[in-house]
């Protein structure tokens, strides 16, 4: 699993937190050490160092990410989870690029009650 560091992320975590925690049915939790979001109780993003694992995303969506954002396969010591997409963030700016896929997958696990 990839690591998370508050170090490195209070300020983006605080920023992206500022936008998910905002929108009806949001909590958070942590979840392999990292900050994670979850929509009536079901995990849409996990926080990680600079980045954001995206767990439910459209494959129209999911073909449209440059390569680099492919790589979300997640090893824990019980399974591992291969369709996982990461999406790097290093600034407040990039957060904002991001938020339509976060808010798709927070739409998608809704509606999969």
């Amino acid at each position: 699993m990839r690591s998370y560091s508050e170090k490195e992320m209070k300020d983006l975590r605080c920023n992206f937190e500022k936008i998910v925690l905002s929108w009806s049915h949001v909590t958070q939790k942590n979840t392999f050490g990292c900050p994670s979001y979850q929509a009536n109780g079901k995990t849409f993003a996990i926080l990680v160092t600079k980045g954001v694992l995206i767990t439910k995303i459209d494959t129209a969506v999911k073909d449209t990410l440059p390569d680099q954002h492919q790589d979300g396969a997640v090893h824990t010591a019980k399974r591992n989870i291969e369709h996982w997409v990461r999406v790097p963030i290093n600034d407040e700016a990039e957060i904002e690029k991001i938020m339509p896929i976060v808010k798709k997958s927070s739409e998608i696990v809704l509606q999969e009650e």
